[in-house]
């Protein structure tokens, strides 16, 4: 029998397991949720600072303390990042100098100022950012309109007549694309600028920004196609007037309907900024420093608590438990979004955010009926629609991906306009489909041999890379879709001599660092290969410590489970050693959304992953003692 050495040390895996517990307990609101930061960096702190000012909102209470967070987080070398460690991004420093300067917060800052505008000139100034950033510059003045893309090139996705409609691009795209057809094409400037800041930030020849009119042709040519952005523009909103509660869509809404006439003060633009006030976060519980989230991540924080409350062998008939349930419960969309116009399938998924009901995606369904699983049988009708809504969601190629269904135009994303990767369509990701399937066999929906399954095994086992790992679409990358992957093999009991799980034992093993943690810097996502992160995080070491636990489980040979076993203990100890009574710190994004634009940190995930794999971690290791191996 293999010395476990009191499993990493019994009493401290017990005393950091029940103290995670009660952290985790202790942030649930009264309504059953959990509310924790969804923080996509200082991009959409600027954002917001700049939209409001361009809408002519002056609110010191709500600007204040995002203009506190940007200033504590420009660099060094005068820019502002997308994850720690990068040499500085040129579209989220231009925002943010754009936002200080609005605000005249650059004069008692000289000096940072001046590092600034060097970081911005040595990048290629304001020509070389993203199209979004320009957006918001040319809504200003500060550029002319003719430095974004013609209106013309995404006008035909409204064309009666066309290979492919608005509605084969991705819906976190498709809402961002209707209000930019109106600001482009009326080459709108708002009336609330007073003065152009950036203008010794342009180059002698282009210091004019245009407000030209467009051409009376062009206007008759694109006035059916502009009625028919403004009518997808209204019905697509959500009962609060955001579009899906992100807040760049509708910060680009509202000024798309101030350049159609739409005032100021009417409902239309008033009741989604109250909406969008309310993403605002606090980060030192004074006020003082506050983040703008992207939107809030009430349902995912939600899902995942109760998971780990359920993995940590708490009952079904705890409060806590009961409570977050019924808020599920009350968030399971019931009316017909954007993907069901589409399609026959009854309405029963969930979305991201509590504001969320017309655009559900199969990340947050999966994971929320996981937690609603030991008590499904009290809620058959609520079970039943979710399940049925997960499993319409099979891609034609047998994967799942996170938004729609057999979206694989891929050529859409290398429209010459298109300058953020991966914003188009939404394709098969092993991420999605290893929880999705996973999820099917753990919980019993479908019979393994079922062909909904085994069509999902073989997208996953064809979708390996060479090295045996997985690429991750919506996590900091290859340990989150390796993880996915394995989790979804491991409850399919796929024999551990199958070549494909010997290629992940072998990689996963690699790539552990020598203290027993697991880190991966988000410069993966952007090179499209494996980059280490020394030291690792909470998260991704748990990750790492998952997947070790679910190859131990299928392993046949006795001395690669020893081996197996020696890096689980590692990586269990690593987690212990990094908690203070049940509680880790991770400033590092661990999640993905678009490679060197924007990678989050879900602020509640060192919380639950460190939690759910020491749990798994004790229970292998208890029952492997049990048994004598």
């Amino acid at each position: 029998m293999y010395d476990f050495n009191i499993l990493a040390n019994r009493d401290q895996l017990a005393d950091t397991i029940s103290g995670a517990i009660a952290n985790l307990q202790t942030t649930q609101n009264r309504h059953g949720a959990w509310e924790e930061c969804f923080d996509t960096g200082v991009m959409s702190d600027a954002q917001t600072v700049i939209s409001l000012y361009l809408l002519g909102v002056s609110n010191r209470q709500w600007t204040d303390p995002i203009l506190h967070r940007i200033e504590s987080s420009q660099r060094e070398n005068g820019s502002w990042g997308v994850y720690p460690g990068d040499e500085g991004d040129l579209s989220t420093t231009v925002e943010c100098y754009y936002a200080l300067a609005l605000k005249g917060r650059w004069a008692s800052r000289p000096c940072q100022q001046a590092l600034a505008k060097n970081f911005i000139r040595r990048r290629g100034g304001l020509h070389q950012c993203r199209n979004l950033t320009k957006m918001f510059l040319a809504v200003g003045g500060e550029i002319p309109w003719s430095w974004l893309p013609s209106p013309k090139t995404y006008s035909w996705f409204f064309a009666k007549f066309t290979p492919v409609h608005i509605w084969n691009v991705v819906m976190f795209t498709r809402l961002h694309i209707p209000p930019m057809l109106v600001l482009s094409s009326k080459r709108y400037v708002s009336e609330f600028v007073s003065e152009l800041v950036l203008q010794d930030l342009l180059h002698r020849r282009s210091q004019t920004a245009s407000t030209t009119s467009p051409t009376k042709e062009w206007g008759r040519w694109t006035r059916g196609r502009m009625t028919r952005c403004l009518q997808m523009m209204l019905a697509e909103r959500e009962m609060d007037g955001t579009a899906a509660g992100y807040h760049s869509s509708t910060f680009l809404l509202l000024l798309a309907l101030r350049a159609l006439g739409y005032p100021t003060s009417s409902s239309e633009i008033q009741k989604p900024l109250q909406a969008m006030r309310r993403n605002l976060y606090e980060l030192d519980g004074r006020s003082v420093v506050a983040h703008q989230q992207t939107c809030n991540a009430h349902v995912w924080n939600t899902a995942l608590a109760l998971q780990a409350f359920e993995e940590a062998g708490v009952g079904k008939d705890s409060v806590v438990l009961r409570k977050g349930i019924s808020y599920l419960l009350s968030r399971q969309h019931s009316g017909v979004g954007d993907w069901l116009m589409k399609s026959e399938v009854q309405p029963g998924g969930w979305g991201f955010s509590s504001n969320n009901t017309l655009h559900p995606d199969t990340d947050d369904t999966v994971s929320s009926l996981k937690a609603l699983y030991p008590l499904a049988h009290e809620h058959r009708e609520v079970w039943s629609r979710g399940v049925k809504w997960l499993l319409a969601m099979q891609n034609n190629d047998g994967g799942w991906s996170a938004f729609e269904k057999d979206s694989h135009h891929q050529w859409l994303e290398w429209i010459p306009a298109n300058d953020m990767r991966r914003s188009m369509t939404d394709p098969s990701t092993a991420d999605i489909t290893g929880r999705v399937i996973e999820f099917l066999i753990r919980c019993r929906v479908v019979p393994l041999d079922d062909d909904i399954i085994q069509r999902g095994l073989r997208w996953l086992i064809q979708h390996q890379e060479n090295n045996g790992s997985w690429f991750g679409r919506w996590g900091s990358t290859y340990l989150y879709g390796s993880w996915c992957a394995v989790r979804a093999l491991a409850a399919a009991e796929i024999s551990s001599t199958h070549s494909v799980l010997a290629k992940t034992k072998k990689w996963i093993l690699s790539v552990q660092n020598r203290d027993g943690g697991f880190g991966e810097s988000c410069e993966s996502d952007i090179k499209g290969k494996y980059v280490p992160l020394e030291p690792g995080t909470p998260t991704q070491t748990a990750w790492g410590l998952d997947t070790i636990l679910n190859l131990m489980e299928v392993e046949e040979s006795r001395r690669e489970w020893l081996r197996l076993s020696r890096a689980a203990h590692a990586a269990a100890e690593w987690l212990l050693k990094s908690a203070e009574f049940g509680a880790w710190c991770e400033e590092y994004p661990t999640g993905s959304a678009f490679p060197g634009a924007l990678h989050i940190r879900y602020h509640i995930y060192p919380k639950v992953w460190p939690l759910m794999a020491l749990c798994h971690y004790q229970r292998v290791m208890e029952s492997t003692v049990g048994e004598g191996r």
